[in-house]
């Protein structure tokens, strides 16, 4: 007897974990790509928008996600932001506080179980029409 409890415990547990390897086979194969699309005029201005979309390899919109983004001046200097999706996949932050200059946005969505992570970037200049003079 004690030994039909061993054997059952040892079936047990080499069926869960083929059971295991099999879920994440599975997941790590139908993992969606997907993409970021960022939107913004080449030139802006304090107190205008950058707009993100996230959308799968389909082109449908992903709701309710997490998009970080970076926004890096030409000296590097970082100011980052983190956005939700709303229901049609979009993210906004608002332009605040910026000096005139050119500006580079990075987007990065993190990926989920089953999404894929994905990156983008635009390079855009920040003008609100006067100049610093020396």
């Amino acid at each position: 007897m004690e030994m039909d409890v061993k054997k059952i415990a040892i079936i047990a547990v080499v069926v869960i974990l083929i059971v295991a390897a099999g879920a994440f086979a599975f997941i790590s194969m139908t993992k969606a790509d997907t993409k970021i699309d960022i939107t913004c005029n080449g030139t802006i201005k304090n107190g205008d928008y950058i707009s993100v979309v996230l959308k799968d390899n389909y082109r449908n919109v992903i709701p309710e996600q997490t998009i970080d983004l970076k926004i890096l001046d030409d000296s590097g200097w970082a100011h980052k932001y983190n956005v939700t999706t709303d229901d049609m996949g979009r993210g906004y932050i608002q332009i605040a506080g910026f000096d005139n200059g050119n500006y580079t946005v990075h987007a990065t969505f993190n990926g989920t179980m089953f999404l894929k992570e994905s990156h983008n970037n635009l390079a855009f200049q920040i003008d609100d029409g006067y100049s610093y003079y020396y």
